[in-house]
């Protein structure tokens, strides 16, 4: 089949992936942001204390092993079905809060919970069974959807806020996630078959074969490689989720300005997914993803210098937007080009606990450092250097297309 031609008879899976996805967690890191000086301001909360909300990755993370082995046994539409109906009520949730600082960290514990089963660890399992020429601009498409709503949704949230306070506001966010979820499973159908011939049995589980495939994917040096370079370049993960409004203004810029840089950001997730995923298809998979993910390493020096007019922060975030919107499509595409389908989510789940953790480690360095200099700026300066390391790291991987997959 052609490259086109894959992607135009597989188009009903990869909408609904996308639609699943742009809806819901990857979505969430965007608009978290935009609520965050807002909830600070009337709650009295200190930017060291809101930066311990990345601890929350911490509960997280022991769930998502389970979702990624259920989805490999159970298939995309019922593992999602779970959060589609769980997510609006964790946004109820949110709108009902009084001020107390851990019952808003209960609320985002829950949202990285359900909301984990209609991300990107579940949903590219549609997109690893429907592609193989076009895998990685696929990827690109599904890990799009979020940035293209983000574009549209940052600035008009931090109005709505403004305008009707942002308790109504989490209510839309809820009632946008759950019309987009609906939809994606409304897609999702079962596999082909021929008429009149029945479907394919669904292969009965092995007994231990969880055991036994753990125990492959953990003996992988390639699996140690992808995790020790998704830790050194991901530490700075809360930095465009709930602290990046917060981060830029430190620089003197109004909530709105911050809001309309972060289109920007998000602008440059797409450009920086669309890069990655034709190049991912086209060239070598460990100096594309060392390329793509060493990129941020500038954009947040960048920010950590005293260089604060609006167009070099605007850049800064473009440049870091360019690597975060690659680094989804580069999971997925990692573990589908070294790893078997049929432990494709078992791996990629546990690459997800990892950065999940290094999420939670890299919210208590902020922490940390707020509390110490009140400002982001040696973190900014330390993790443009983690992200450098962690890139190079990536050249270590197979470079050859045809080596057998692991499992």
């Amino acid at each position: 089949m052609s490259y086109f031609g894959e992607l135009r008879d597989n188009a009903k899976p990869l909408l609904a992936a996308s639609l699943g996805c742009g809806t819901s967690l990857p979505l969430f890191a965007y608009t978290t942001t935009v609520f965050s000086p807002h909830l600070i301001k009337e709650f009295g909360w200190s930017r060291a204390q809101f930066a311990l909300i990345g601890l929350t990755m911490l509960t997280t993370i022991f769930l998502l092993p389970f979702i990624g082995r259920f989805t490999d046994r159970l298939g995309v539409r019922k593992v999602a079905m779970l959060g589609t109906g769980l997510v609006p009520l964790c946004f109820v949730a949110y709108s009902l809060q009084w001020g107390n600082f851990y019952y808003f960290m209960a609320c985002s514990m829950a949202v990285l919970a359900v909301g984990s089963t209609t991300g990107p660890l579940v949903y590219s399992r549609l997109i690893a069974e429907n592609f193989v020429e076009a895998q990685g601009l696929a990827l690109t498409v599904l890990n799009c959807a979020p940035a293209f709503l983000a574009m549209i949704v940052m600035p008009l949230l931090n109005w709505t806020i403004i305008e009707y306070g942002w308790r109504v506001s989490y209510l839309g966010i809820g009632a946008l996630s759950l019309v987009g979820g609906v939809t994606a499973l409304s897609l999702i159908k079962p596999a082909k078959t021929a008429p009149g011939e029945a479907p394919p049995p669904r292969p009965k589980p092995v007994p231990g074969s969880a055991r036994r495939d753990y125990r492959v994917i953990l003996r992988s040096p390639v699996f140690w490689v992808i995790v020790a370079g998704m830790f050194l370049c991901m530490l700075q993960t809360p930095l465009h989720a709930a602290q990046m409004n917060v981060m830029l203004q430190e620089n003197g810029i109004s909530t709105q300005t911050a809001a309309t840089i972060g289109s920007v950001y998000a602008f440059g997730t797409i450009i920086g997914r669309i890069l990655c995923g034709l190049a991912l298809d086209r060239f070598s998979t460990r100096i594309v993803t060392a390329i793509a993910m060493g990129i941020p390493a500038i954009g947040f020096f960048l920010l950590a210098t005293d260089l604060n007019a609006v167009p070099v922060i605007a850049g800064s975030m473009f440049l870091v937007g360019v690597s975060i919107g690659a680094e989804a499509d580069i999971m997925a595409f990692l573990v589908a080009r070294y790893f078997n389908l049929r432990i494709f989510n078992s791996t990629l789940g546990l690459v997800h606990v990892v950065t999940f953790l290094t999420s939670a480690v890299g919210a208590g360095l902020i922490s940390l450092t707020l509390k110490l200099t009140d400002s982001f700026s040696p973190f900014l300066y330390g993790v443009s250097g983690s992200i450098t390391l962690g890139a190079l790291l990536f050249l270590l991987l197979p470079g050859g297309r045809t080596s057998p997959k692991i499992g």
